[in-house]
């Protein structure tokens, strides 16, 4: 994880230098990220011990090879192919070169708005997995409000990627229904997966709630492209505290962060812990 010294938003430094009460917070979220890989380990050395190394754990395949997989599946599909702007499908490949072509800029913040139906799903997949293997980074994790969603896309997602790459992670799944389940099971209580599909709740959990096995998953959440879907349903009295944990998460635990929405919420109308800046994946298109 990045120092406070190198952190990577002027916004962050001012916010740093005016309050003591953020810098609490900051300090709060790093000790919550060291117990987090103090308990996985834990965690980890007691089920290896106790199994005599043979755990059943299953990390699915390495960010490049999903990469490749995407890649043929858009060629397969024909998705590049399509440039009529006259047509909805022309506009949905133009905003899936524009996002596979952000994928290689530098680490950071950005925001994605796309209008309903512009196909926002394969868009903000492409630009996280190519934005990860450019950058090396560990996982992509999609934080979505509603569990219908959250269904759909990873259906999608197992399609292209494999289901053996993708973990669904919320109250409507049960892992141990099946013995052929445990490899997800596992994964499921440190997000040890290269996809990982959760909900808000699940997600903010890990990174405020009081319990060891909810904060477990935190240090895994660290080098990850984070993916807000519908980020407009956040809140507006959540709307500090996500600020400050997703300042936190781009700026010091080496993670990046994608606010999708159709309808982007007012974030920078904040008063205090304002948003660290966003670059802009697509204009709006009409």
């Amino acid at each position: 994880m990045k120092s406070a010294g190198k952190a990577r938003s002027n916004g962050l430094y001012r916010h740093i230098r005016t309050s003591k009460e953020i810098i609490r917070n900051l300090l709060n979220y790093f000790m919550r990220m060291i117990y987090s890989c103090l308990v996985d380990a834990d965690f980890l050395d007691t089920e290896a011990f106790m199994k005599q190394g043979k755990t059943e754990r299953d990390p699915g395949t390495r960010i490049e090879e999903l990469y490749r997989k995407l890649d043929k599946y858009l060629e397969n599909k024909r998705w590049m192919e399509n440039k009529k702007p006259d047509t909805i499908n022309g506009r949905r490949s133009e905003i899936l070169r524009h996002c596979m072509d952000m994928g290689t800029q530098e680490k950071g913040m950005f925001r994605l708005t796309v209008p309903t139906g512009g196909g926002k799903t394969i868009a903000s997949l492409a630009f996280a997995l190519r934005h990860a293997a450019a950058h090396q980074m560990k996982r992509i994790i999609y934080v979505i409000p509603y569990t219908n969603i959250i269904e759909q896309n990873a259906q999608v997602f197992r399609e292209i990627l494999g289901e053996e790459n993708v973990l669904e992670s919320h109250c409507n799944i049960d892992y141990t229904s099946s013995e052929e389940l445990r490899p997800m099971q596992l994964a499921s209580e440190n997000w040890d997966k290269p996809v990982v599909v959760t909900t808000n709740v699940q997600f903010f959990e890990s990174l405020f709630a009081s319990k060891s096995s909810k904060c477990r998953k935190l240090h895994n959440v660290a080098n990850s492209v984070i993916i807000f879907d519908e980020v407009q349903a956040i809140p507006k009295k959540c709307m500090e505290l996500f600020n400050l944990a997703v300042n936190f998460l781009t700026n010091f635990a080496e993670s990046d962060v994608v606010l999708c929405s159709a309808t982007q919420p007012s974030i920078k109308d904040l008063k205090e812990n304002n948003l660290s800046e966003c670059m802009e994946m697509t204009e709006i298109i009409e």
